[in-house]
């Protein structure tokens, strides 16, 4: 009896044992289980809230500076070029002599005409003198009506080839200032194509040119530009061509001048978009007392967009690109998350403008993961 008593109690206290060690990690397994089945089930995710966009942003585009005068000075008088005052780089004022054309030819057509409305002027007091006297004479019957006839129209001849020969003076000593080549405004000059003795044409074709000349308007003796207010050009791109309003606020960077910014407006615009790139070209004037900003360097401009409707706005990280058009993961009331096609407007790099598929204040994942079906239970972070 003895030793069956022993071997049912050495049974029992290994059933015991067992027991004692079995629950505990059938506890574990089933909390472990049920911890991967809720991190499995319901994924967390992390939402953003639909709002609206600011009613103003800004784009940055490149631009091209560019004098906010230029003009190509032409000869005008047909000569030689006799002196020249100014070199590349010089600043003028206006009416500055910039250069001297020797036309003698032209100033002995000055004289010639001269002389011939003084010419017209004495045949036309002669004719005058006569036609008075003509007058007397038909009052006591002296001469026939044909002949004060003739002496009125004598008198008419004269006056209009004294007009004549007086316009063709004016003429000619019109042409006559134009020896001297004058500056329109104050500026500076940045090509000078003649030196002394080049011929100069009636059409202000010169003829040879300088090196210094490289660039400017065929023909022209020199290239005058006014850089005090320097024009910025910029394309803009057709989604924002609407939002760019004539007075609103510009930067001018120069990456070759770093640190050195200009404040501006835009002053125009084209009001038409470009056929070919579907841009518009804007216009910014902006000061450059100093001349620092030089005409044509490269430059980049950032414009003030003024949205005369807010749109809709979210992460740009929450639209899911695939085949068709984009997406965006939406969570509900009941945690559920679903797929919901969006229109997209204008991307801002970071966030991009919604104008159709959500209302405002939805909340969308943002990095929504691979995997998440339609109506699948989600755990909100937000």
């Amino acid at each position: 009896m003895r030793p069956a008593r022993a071997a049912a109690t050495a049974g029992g206290v290994l059933v015991l044992a067992l027991v004692l060690g079995l629950v505990p990690r059938m506890t574990r397994e089933r909390r472990l289980a049920a911890v991967v089945a809720a991190n499995t089930d319901v994924p967390v995710v992390q939402v953003a809230t639909v709002g609206r966009a600011p009613a103003s942003s800004t784009v940055t585009l490149p631009a091209t500076l560019a004098p906010i005068e230029t003009a190509a000075i032409y000869g005008r008088a047909p000569g030689y070029v006799g002196r020249t005052l100014v070199d590349i780089g010089a600043r003028v004022r206006r009416g500055d002599l910039l250069a001297l054309i020797e036309a003698p030819e032209l100033d002995h057509q000055v004289d010639q005409a001269g002389a011939t409305a003084a010419q017209a002027r004495a045949s036309l007091e002669l004719a005058r003198v006569e036609l008075a006297r003509w007058r007397s004479m038909a009052g006591d019957s002296a001469v026939t009506a044909d002949e004060l006839d003739q002496k009125r129209a004598a008198f008419d001849v004269a006056t209009a080839t004294l007009n004549s020969a007086e316009a063709n003076w004016r003429e000619l000593r019109q042409l006559q200032k134009y020896e001297r080549v004058v500056a329109p405004f104050a500026g500076v000059i940045t090509a000078r194509n003649v030196s002394a003795g080049a011929l100069v044409g009636t059409a202000g074709a010169v003829s040879s040119a300088l090196p210094s000349g490289a660039g400017s308007a065929a023909g022209s003796l020199f290239q005058l530009a006014r850089i005090d207010t320097i024009a910025v050009y910029a394309t803009v791109p057709e989604d924002n061509a609407g939002a760019v309003r004539v007075g609103a606020r510009a930067a001018v960077t120069v990456p070759a001048l770093p640190g050195d910014t200009l404040r501006g407006v835009v002053a125009r615009t084209a009001n038409a978009l470009d056929p070919a790139a579907r841009t518009l070209l804007a216009e910014v004037d902006v000061a450059n007392p100093t001349g620092t900003f030089l005409p044509n360097a490269y430059a980049q401009v950032e414009l003030t967009l003024d949205h005369a409707r807010s749109a809709l706005q979210l992460p740009a990280t929450a639209l899911i690109i695939r085949d068709g058009p984009p997406q965006v993961l939406t969570v509900g009331a009941d945690s559920a998350a679903r797929y919901a096609t969006v229109t997209i407007g204008r991307d801002h790099g970071t966030w991009v403008e919604v104008t159709g598929g959500l209302a405002e204040g939805a909340s969308v994942v943002v990095n929504p993961p691979d995997g998440l079906q339609a109506g699948q239970r989600v755990s909100v972070r937000r």
